[in-house]
């Protein structure tokens, strides 16, 4: 499996959009070049604003080597896998991941996948991980420690105008969902995403917390696991809720 990693181009994207929405990035010391770590956090509209950004910052800055796990339809069209190929990102196919971390990659993923970015309304900055963790059984079995890290700023650069929900929770569409064929293809109506307001971003700033490395080698059972699991995501909140208050200080908003 290899990785294409294309440090000219991330760093030429990402530009713009450091222009535009003037990037914080906070808790950095727990940023390690030496010993790969598995990056876990939220995921926010859409998945294109931040994402990059955060791994221009860890690549470029950092000089860390993180791989993005990319939900399967980015791979779908030619031009666009290309593209997403040269941020680092690959397929989240396990077998995959496990190459890449066989390689000594540093692992950036988004529990909640496609689903977390075509968000609904009343949904920004809610964490939809479902019942996901094989992540974890990944990180355990290469010994990487998790690196939580919250996201502030993505859920509000768009207003949504049409909610999915219309559709997904429509009797119609309950109907078609019972072809076991298009609910396999339509993943049970998450593909289906809300539409903004307006296609271009509104500009707010975006802040990024990084947290304490924690261990998972002192796991031995799913309930501990469940727990561990738990405690990340009341991290990533509380990291969010620091955020927000920082974020209130600087810009008053």
């Amino acid at each position: 499996m290899q990785v294409e990693h294309d440090a000219k181009w991330i760093k030429r994207i990402s530009a713009l959009s450091k222009m535009y929405f003037t990037p914080t990035f906070l808790g950095t010391e727990y940023i390690e070049v030496s010993k790969p770590a598995m990056y876990v956090g939220n995921h926010t509209i859409y998945g294109v604003l931040d994402a990059p950004m955060i791994i221009d910052y860890l690549y470029n800055e950092h000089k860390v080597a993180v791989v993005s796990i990319a939900d399967h339809s980015h791979f779908y069209l030619p031009l666009w896998r290309e593209i997403v190929k040269k941020f680092g990102a690959v397929d989240g196919v396990q077998e995959y991941v496990r190459s890449v971390m066989q390689q000594g990659y540093s692992i950036l993923v988004f529990p909640g996948g496609g689903r977390e970015v075509l968000k609904r309304k009343g949904e920004a900055y809610q964490l939809i991980w479902k019942q996901r963790y094989g992540f974890l059984k990944l990180a355990q079995e290469f010994q990487y420690d998790i690196v939580p890290f919250a996201a502030l700023g993505g859920d509000e650069a768009f207003d949504i105008a049409f909610d999915a929900s219309t559709i997904v929770n429509s009797k119609a569409f309950q109907a078609l969902l019972k072809v076991p064929k298009l609910d396999k293809l339509l993943r049970h109506g998450e593909v289906i995403p809300s539409l903004p307001k307006r296609p271009i971003p509104k500009r707010v700033p975006f802040y990024f917390q990084f947290m304490p490395r924690q261990s998972i080698m002192q796991i031995e059972n799913i309930e501990q696991m469940q727990n561990f699991r738990t405690q990340i995501q009341q991290d990533i909140y509380q990291g969010l809720d620091l955020l927000r208050e920082i974020r209130q200080q600087h810009h008053g908003m």
